[in-house]
């Protein structure tokens, strides 16, 4: 596990901090903060001794294949599309 640094951001999903005290795992959408009680000890914790989960890494092949396919699909059908309009009104 990583401690929360000042380059450490949430996202729009929000990150799981835990506790270095006891481990309480806790969801925050933000980091603008000094220091937080702790759900589990109820301490003070100060935000650079929070703890987070090792980065893990996704493969983006799969998503952005199915994206590729996907707008190929919608280009392919407004062309039939169009060509159809064109062959009725002439």
């Amino acid at each position: 596990m990583n401690r929360v640094n000042k380059y450490t951001r949430a996202g729009g999903e929000g990150k799981y901090i835990y506790c270095s005290n006891c481990n309480v795992k806790t969801k925050v959408y933000h980091f603008s903060w000094s220091a937080l009680q702790c759900g589990g000890c109820k301490n003070m914790i100060d935000k650079y001794d929070y703890l987070l989960e090792a980065r893990s890494f996704r493969s983006r092949q799969g998503r952005s294949n199915r994206q590729y396919k996907s707008s190929f699909m919608v280009l392919i059908l407004s062309f039939i599309l169009l060509l159809i309009s064109f062959i009725i009104f002439l």
